[in-house]
């Protein structure tokens, strides 16, 4: 490449991400987005609509594993539709400084910012974030026009609002069949996404706003359009990065070994900078172990194909084997749900391919190898999902012998039921002088979580507070365990022999 078509090649780079940055910064006209702190210690963001008030006020809580970002679509448009809307940081998520999370410590996180903020018209809630909001509801906390939920089956008690049910066709955690079974709730389906992109449909967006006027009298605008400016921003900031990685020179021998990591790493900045302000994906230390171990694995594999003269895609056929050996182990198997994770590994490959390409480019194929392994390493876990834990008074739990623990570990089977249509199991093991649970089957936390000893066979989960009661038999046996909610029927679980 002669040195004039490289200048030309990083001037049209830098022109591109410019343009990019600048594209990401646009939200809808006279919307005005502001970080504030919330009931004391809740970090938030504040969408401040045009014009003069009183303005309806809308609050929204996001999903596991996310943050007050991550309904930047919906915020932005119910504040383009008139709406202040107040976005949180649920405990354990974004820039919470508590360290773990629970759906109790939800709960009061969403009563204590509406008391802070109501009177609070509009509640608009993804995944867990509909369930700490439908727990204020239920106790009395959240008074409302309107219950919005995004990929979710709450339940609002007796004297609920009025509920909306938004989700994708292909929401594998709450299939349409069953959405459909709720009587109390209009339901509005998407026709193309998945539980993980609910956050991002334009459909379910503008039936959110829709709705939301409705339910305080006003009239919807039209729909918004500057997340398609902020998604041509992304591509462009890309593109720049890559053209950036492409024109670098060729290194002294001393820095040779440098060139793979320097170009995963700039591309790898060029993505965290245009995704944080509406996906808000970053590393976190707690992801790290992981990552550095997909590096290692990818790298070893990628090393080994070009022993043996293998091309570079032998490494998207084992990514589609161990996706399709996780949706089996997940209960996922020939799902919208695999077909996602498919095209996103293809993605990711496809990405990683080209930065192998652009790394082996002035510098050698081992070069290329690193930074395909980087990129697919930090592709791994994108999102810090926190651990759970709840804050139990003095005093309420006891201490058991490790003995009468060890009667309690194994697997426990749960029939379908009206909270868990397909049936679910629920893996109790101990740790020291703990019990660890973890459950498994669809429409479950599948996070393991401790529970507590209030006797010798109750327990508290710790996530969500719920009862474990567990079953012994006239020779003392452990035979089966209640699983009690306050607001779900209680669900009887066989143990299974699998010791």
């Amino acid at each position: 490449m002669s040195p004039r078509i490289n200048r030309w090649i990083i001037a049209a780079a830098i022109a591109f991400f410019g343009a990019g940055i600048m594209l990401l910064q646009r939200v809808e006209p006279g919307v005005r987005v502001k970080p504030v702190t919330l009931a004391g210690n809740t970090p938030a963001l504040e969408f401040l609509p045009a014009g003069l008030g009183p303005h309806p006020v809308a609050l929204l809580a996001h999903g596991f594993s996310g943050s007050k970002v991550s309904l930047f679509c919906y915020d932005e448009a119910l504040a383009a539709a008139g709406f202040k809307c107040f976005a949180v940081d649920l405990p354990g998520h974004g820039a919470s400084q508590q360290q773990g999370f629970s759906l109790t410590e939800g709960v009061r996180t969403v009563a204590e910012v509406a008391r802070a903020v109501g009177p609070v018209d509009v509640f608009l809630g993804a995944s867990m974030g509909a369930y700490a909001g439908s727990g204020a509801v239920r106790d009395g906390d959240l008074k409302l026009k309107l219950f919005i939920a995004v990929g979710a089956l709450p339940q609002l008690g007796g004297h609920g609002p009025p509920l909306v049910l938004l989700a994708g066709r292909f929401d594998e955690v709450y299939p349409p069949a069953r959405l459909k079974e709720r009587t109390d709730a209009r339901l509005v389906l998407s026709p193309w996404s998945e539980h993980m992109f609910e956050a991002w449909d334009s459909v379910l967006v503008n039936a959110a706003v829709n709705s939301a006027c409705a339910a305080v009298g006003r009239t919807p605008p039209p729909p918004p359009t500057c997340w398609r400016w902020r998604l041509l921003g992304m591509g462009l900031g890309i593109l720049g990065a890559l053209g950036v990685a492409l024109c670098l020179p060729k290194l002294p021998p001393r820095w040779a070994w440098t060139r793979g990591p320097l170009v995963s790493a700039i591309f790898i900045a060029a993505f965290v900078i245009t995704t944080w302000k509406w996906l808000h994906l970053a590393p976190h230390p707690r992801l790290f172990p992981l990552q550095i171990t997909g590096m290692v694995v990818t790298l070893i594999v990628l090393m080994g194909a070009s022993r043996i003269h293998l091309p570079r895609w032998i490494l998207f056929g084992l990514a589609v084997l161990v996706v399709a050996i996780g949706c089996v182990i997940f209960g996922y198997p020939y799902s919208a749900f695999f077909i996602m994770m498919v095209l996103l590994v293809a993605l990711i490959l496809l990405v990683g391919t080209i930065l192998g390409v652009i790394a082996t480019h002035r510098g050698s194929r081992l070069d290329g190898n690193i930074a395909i392994a980087i990129v697919v390493g930090c592709s791994l876990c994108l999102f810090h999902r926190p651990s759970y834990h709840l804050d139990v008074p003095p005093g309420v739990l006891i201490k058991l012998d490790t003995r009468l623990l060890d009667a309690y570990v194994g697997q426990y089977e749960f029939a379908p039921a009206a909270a868990f249509y397909s049936g679910w199991k629920l893996t109790i093991r101990r740790e020291g002088d703990q019990l660890i649970a973890q459950a498994q089957g669809r429409g479950v936390f599948r996070e393991a979580f401790h529970v507590y000893p209030e006797s010798e066979t109750n327990f508290l989960a710790t996530f969500n507070g719920a009862q474990l009661t567990f079953i012994k038999n006239a020779e003392g046996e452990v035979t089966g365990v209640i699983h009690h909610l306050e607001w779900l029927p209680e669900n009887v679980g066989k143990k299974l022999n699998n010791k």
